[in-house]
């Protein structure tokens, strides 16, 4: 995760991650991240519309992320 996310980000191409395991890319300094609580396996969840919602997230966080290892903690709720 956090080679490519580091490789891609050198290229000059801006990156965010989204993590399962908030702890791992504390460790890992990603640059952008944002976290959701969800079971492994289900890093968007199960809803299509819920699965769009964090998809955009990520994107506002490309945009509004202005310090590298900055972490966005997303407000949902796995509902398994």
């Amino acid at each position: 995760m956090g080679l490519v996310q580091r490789a891609i980000e050198e290229a000059g191409i801006s990156t965010v991650s989204v993590t399962l395991f908030r702890e791992i890319a504390v460790k890992l300094k990603l640059p952008r991240v944002v976290s959701l609580r969800f079971p492994f396996g289900y890093p968007l969840g199960r809803d299509e519309a819920l699965q769009r919602q964090i998809i955009n997230d990520g994107l506002n966080a490309l945009v509004s992320i202005s310090e590298p290892g900055t972490i966005i903690d997303l407000p949902y709720v796995w509902e398994g």
